[in-house]
């Protein structure tokens, strides 16, 4: 009997340029986002029901907890597909 193996891929905040799209879990609820702005200090992302903008080492603990994931998907996801 051959054992499946799972291999792990660890996203970082280095994965997330303008178009990617991430999922983010807040509070309230989830929304899907399209990332905006990367800059050398922070990554903003803007979505139908949640905005925000986190430094690089906030993207990193907000992936680690599972509240942001990136999704594979080619469409945006900013109120009425504006990026800015």
């Amino acid at each position: 009997m051959t054992l499946h193996r799972r291999t792990r891929l660890t996203v970082t905040a280095a994965a997330l340029h303008p178009g990617t799209t991430v999922r983010y879990h807040y509070r309230t609820g989830t929304s899907l986002a399209t990332v905006v702005e990367r800059t050398d200090r922070h990554v903003a992302f803007i979505g139908t029901d949640c905005d925000g903008t986190f430094t690089h080492g906030q993207i990193e603990r907000l992936i680690d907890d599972g509240r942001l994931e990136v999704v594979l998907d080619d469409e945006v996801h900013t109120p009425d597909n504006r990026s800015e």
